[in-house]
């Protein structure tokens, strides 16, 4: 929805004009496949796909209409979880509020009027993006705009993980809350290493859907985080992988009396950590086939190790389908990995500028045009505007 149309639904639900604009964006997972969970090292961007939202101030109450979706309020004083309260929106609104005024921050009321431009089933993950929407809100109305970026992405996590009731990591709500691009280090994951890298190479990125959604998926996702907490817990007794890290790791790991599976994860954790390493690096050297070197040998990992690129029996029109037939396409032109989660979903695709227009074509007669978008890395993770 263009921003007119937005404001014109805006007077027409709230029967006044708005007094602010803001919008917050998706997150890219660049490299960095299913580490965080077991404090790894991850590369993620915010995402030019975004959620938009006309706002009042409303001391008293939230007032929340979507695009598409039934209108709801709660009153701010009444923040406490309720299990009957079905609405995804909703729940995160309250959670995000109940943990900020915890952490003593002021909090108040306000009217919105939201609009997404995030395909449904793009990947960039909606649900962070919204969350950070909410603490910004709540930051620029009623704190001066100061509460911190990782602020506003563990109090989107904690309403996620407490309110709506689904495990996540803090991967995607830094995504989605931090400017531009970053490396984060989760060695320490209540206060994570955040790390702004430039991103200047010539490259245009696509996000392409596979086939399916993710419902029913839940024990394949349950699966690689656990079975990396077995190996660790094999290893040294502990309880996460980065505390188990030494020159010998692999070798250890092979002597392991347990399912090669189970292995497999395990190994995918310290390589991709270092495919992570490696892409940072050629970013710094603004190494261009350094880095599409990184983006291909994550891409491998993911398939060969944690085989999250499609669902077994599932091949066709799968990511991993994809995927070869893209890299089959564009050779040296760019690299292709899974994006996020994976089994279903979408790959992200990294092409060189000067081969994107064939790329375009090759999009255009083998996918129905929902399926792929030209997206970009954004530099502001929030764009707040008083009218």
């Amino acid at each position: 929805m263009e921003k007119t149309e937005l404001r014109k639904e805006f007077n027409r639900v709230f029967k006044t004009e708005p007094e602010f604009y803001v919008d917050t964006g998706g997150r890219f997972e660049i490299c960095g496949n299913h580490t965080d969970h077991n404090h790894g090292l991850c590369l993620v961007a915010n995402c030019s796909l975004r959620i938009k939202a006309f706002v009042n101030k409303n001391e008293s109450k939230v007032r929340i209409k979507s695009q598409g979706y039934s209108f709801f309020e709660f009153d701010v004083n009444d923040l406490e979880f309720n299990p009957k309260e079905l609405n995804k929106t909703l729940l995160l609104a309250k959670g995000i509020l109940f943990k900020l005024k915890e952490q003593g921050y002021k909090i108040g009321g306000f009217d919105a009027y939201i609009s997404s431009d995030i395909p449904d089933g793009s990947g960039v993950s909606s649900s962070a993006a919204i969350e950070s929407l909410f603490g910004y809100i709540v930051s620029y109305l009623y704190n001066d705009g100061q509460i911190s970026p990782l602020v506003v992405a563990k109090t989107g996590q904690f309403s996620e993980n407490n309110y709506f009731g689904k495990p996540s990591g803090l991967l995607d709500q830094i995504g989605t809350s931090f400017d531009s691009f970053n490396f984060i280090d989760f060695k320490n994951i209540e206060n994570p290493t955040i790390t702004t890298l430039p991103f200047n190479f010539p490259l245009t990125l696509y996000l392409i859907k596979s086939v399916g959604d993710h419902a029913n998926l839940t024990p394949l996702y349950a699966a690689i985080p656990a079975n990396m907490n077995k190996v660790a817990e094999l290893l040294d007794g502990k309880k996460f992988l980065r505390d188990c890290n030494d020159e010998k790791i692999f070798d250890r790991i092979d002597a392991l009396d347990t399912d090669e599976s189970v292995k497999k994860m395990g190994k995918h954790f310290f390589i991709e950590n270092e495919n992570v390493l490696k892409a940072k690096k050629a970013i710094e050297e603004n190494d261009l086939e350094g880095f599409l070197s990184a983006i291909r040998e994550s891409q491998k990992t993911s398939k060969e190790n944690i085989k999250n690129t499609f669902v077994e029996g599932e091949y066709e029109d799968s990511p991993q389908n994809i995927i070869d037939d893209v890299t089959k396409f564009i050779k040296d032109h760019g690299a292709i990995r899974i994006h996020g989660g994976g089994f279903k979903g979408t790959v992200l695709a990294f092409i060189k500028n000067d081969f994107a227009p064939e790329f375009d074509k090759f999009l255009e007669k083998k996918y129905a045009k929902s399926r792929y978008f030209k997206v970009n890395i954004s530099n502001s993770a929030v764009n707040f505007e008083r009218l």
